[in-house]
């Protein structure tokens, strides 16, 4: 519903998208300890933004599942990786208006070559680590670039806060 609450009303990717529904999504950002950000390039056979690079993982909630344990999913679905529910860090949830989104973002530190991530078939062309900056620079010069959900260079030190936060706090 527009206040984020779930309906009970269960339909397909398709009706949501052609009705503009509002749905439930989550975002997994995923940081390495020198600061750089995985990002992925999408299938080029997406139905929407095919091709672009993103700086996030993640997917729509669906029956029965919690922002949680879709994250969890999607990150072992997208990239191959599992963590552990008290590895992913919530750290907002967002209203999207024009897309009609609830959006709950998570942020997790994994330390592994790009090339140990397995990008699933149909979702994921590649992964490459990248610096905020090369980020922002790849975004403008290419343009092809879906770099974070609102100001990417804000969320990049609010997400390195909370991680100091929760790793201050075990």
């Amino acid at each position: 519903s527009e206040t984020g609450e779930p309906t009970g009303e269960h339909v397909s990717r398709k009706e949501l998208f052609e009705k503009k529904l509002w749905c439930r999504t989550t975002n997994v950002f995923v940081l390495n300890s020198a600061g750089e950000i995985l990002c992925h390039q999408r299938s080029k056979n997406k139905e929407r933004m095919p091709g672009w690079w993103m700086t996030h993982v993640g997917g729509h909630v669906g029956v029965g599942e919690t922002y949680e344990s879709n994250a969890q999913k999607e990150l072992q679905e997208e990239a191959g990786v599992y963590v552990e529910a008290d590895q992913l860090i919530s750290w907002r949830t967002t209203k999207l208006e024009k897309a009609r989104l609830w959006v709950r973002e998570f942020v997790v530190v994994i330390d592994q070559p790009a090339e140990a991530f397995t990008p699933q078939v149909g979702e994921v062309e590649q992964f490459a680590w990248y610096s905020p900056e090369e980020i922002l620079r790849l975004s403008k010069e290419e343009g092809n670039w879906a770099a974070g959900t609102h100001d990417f260079l804000t969320e990049y030190h609010c997400l390195r806060a909370v991680i100091a936060v929760a790793q201050a706090h075990g």
